[in-house]
């Protein structure tokens, strides 16, 4: 598609232009709507709509977010990975976002590979700069580019915008993992779009905050810790952090150095198969014990589906968070 085309949602009759190169999520978000999305790389199915009108180009044709049975269907799309070929009509239910904050619409960047390094097996942690600051909302992420036209989600640890700080799980056989662990190098320039994610630190803090990760989803989870405790009038952050054995915890040293400096910041390690100085279990499990003794929180997570999974509802449960101030991502 060589001209802007114009983007028509259903049921809300709301229309919004999508350039050229654009996904209809990525214009939609920039347009200002609230559409629905949760992983933005094809992954999952919250952006799913129904293609009414036109015709569309996937980025990714193979995405996972479409089962067997949507591709019979014929009509079905992912909004984040689909380029329009023209003006078209989707149906898509617009959704409201809690408690939400300016979100910074995404977009198309470079950034330059300053450092990058190996955290325990099978983790790494590299650090880009772009070539000017790309600013985000602590807990959000962007899409990286992988030679080949793959688009990867990754968040950022940190909170500034000058830098962008990522840690990063490899996955066996994974073309992406196969790039970031083997190929990628410092002085490498890369292909990112962003910020995307709603699981970002509300503000103001008016209530404990508690954050519980898994694996690489460490990494969100430590940018709203630390954006949290950077506040004064946040009431207090309990951060969890789990593995399945000690030999995969990584980051420990700044995790236990930013809570000696903070004393509004507690940090619970926790391990399934038990380790000196963390508590033995799963960190979710773990992190419930630990909420008993609230009547109210934030709540925030990252990590495998699994890890999602397995917490959310537990969650819910427990009477100590309201469905809406739960806020999640799960790394897929």
């Amino acid at each position: 598609m060589s001209e802007p085309a114009t983007i028509r949602l259903e049921p809300s009759g709301d229309s919004f232009v999508c350039n050229p190169g654009e996904t209809i999520l990525r214009a939609g978000l920039a347009a200002g709507f609230a559409m629905p999305y949760e992983c933005a790389s094809g992954s999952c199915s919250s952006c799913k709509g129904r293609l009414l009108e036109g015709a569309v180009e996937h980025i990714w044709p193979d995405a996972t977010g479409l089962s067997e049975r949507d591709r019979r269907k014929g009509d079905r799309i992912l909004c984040c990975q689909a380029l329009p070929q023209g003006d078209v009509t989707v149906q898509v239910r617009l959704g409201e976002v809690e408690g939400a904050r300016k979100e910074q619409a995404p977009a198309p960047f470079k950034a330059t590979v300053e450092t990058l390094e190996r955290l325990v097996p099978g983790v790494i942690a590299f650090s880009c700069r772009p070539a000017q600051p790309v600013p985000f909302l602590p807990g959000q992420y962007v899409l990286l580019q992988v030679p080949g036209g793959e688009r990867r989600a990754f968040s950022m640890a940190n909170t500034e915008a000058e830098t962008l700080d990522f840690i990063v799980k490899e996955k066996p056989g994974g073309h992406a993992s196969r790039y970031l662990f083997d190929e990628l190098a410092a002085g490498d320039t890369v292909s990112l779009e962003g910020p995307y994610g709603r699981a970002y630190l509300r503000t103001p803090p008016v209530r404990e905050i508690v954050c519980v990760a898994g694996g690489s989803g460490l990494a969100p989870i430590l940018s709203v810790a630390k954006a949290a405790i950077a506040d004064p009038d946040t009431p207090a952050v309990r951060l969890f952090f789990g593995a399945n054995a000690a030999e995969e915890l990584f980051m420990v040293d700044e995790m236990q150095a930013l809570a000696a400096a903070h004393d509004r910041l507690s940090l619970t390690l926790a391990v399934r198969d038990g380790a000196p100085g963390a508590a033995t279990g799963l960190v979710g499990d773990v992190a419930l014990a630990a909420m008993e003794d609230l009547d109210d929180c934030d709540f925030y997570m990252a990590g495998p589906p699994g890890l999602i999974d397995a917490i959310l509802r537990p969650v819910m449960r427990c009477g100590k968070v309201k469905p809406e101030r739960i806020f999640f991502d799960r790394f897929f």
